[in-house]
């Protein structure tokens, strides 16, 4: 991995599996981050066992209040956003046939609108720790990461809905 030295990341989905993982290779190449997620013990224990580079921050990624709670929340603690990785994801394990509607839109809402929800609300961070690297005439700027699944490239027989959704991020 490169340096990430004196990056600082959000994480979506962050209190374990990929996201916990994304953090912890994060951190071991120098950046800080932000583990967001709804796992509320699990994710403080993440952030704990990460150590200081690690702030935990309750993030349902289908709430505008707690994107910005959590971008307020980065930038009070490390001072900017360099990274935002939409790594959040619910999947089902229905048909089309067996899934409700409010499962349909539970698993949109998780999927597809948190990533909108995450990069829309986290862009002006993102943007300003851009404009401040270009200043420095650094290479490097600002970067969003939708993680999304081949799931998404070719349709799952196990949950044919959540290869719609991932469909669409990796679009």
């Amino acid at each position: 991995m490169n340096s990430l030295d004196g990056k600082v990341a959000l994480i979506s989905g962050a209190a374990r599996g990929i996201g916990a993982e994304t953090a912890r290779l994060m951190i071991e190449a120098g950046a800080k981050v932000l583990i967001g997620d709804v796992l509320d013990e699990r994710g403080r224990e993440t952030a704990r066992t990460l150590g200081a580079a690690a702030l935990y921050a309750r993030l349902d990624v289908t709430s505008e209040e707690d994107w910005k709670a959590a971008a307020d929340a980065v930038l009070d603690r490390f001072g900017k956003l360099d990274i935002l990785v939409n790594n959040a994801g619910l999947f089902l394990g229905k048909d089309i046939e067996t899934a409700s509607l409010a499962e349909w839109e539970r698993l949109s809402a998780v999927n597809l609108t948190g990533v909108f929800l995450g990069t829309k609300l986290c862009l002006p961070a993102l943007r300003d720790a851009a404009l401040r690297d270009a200043a420095r005439q650094s290479a490097h700027g600002s970067a969003v990461v939708n993680l999304a699944s081949t799931a998404g490239l070719i349709g799952s027989t196990q949950d044919p809905l959540y290869s719609m959704t991932k469909g669409g991020v990796t679009l």
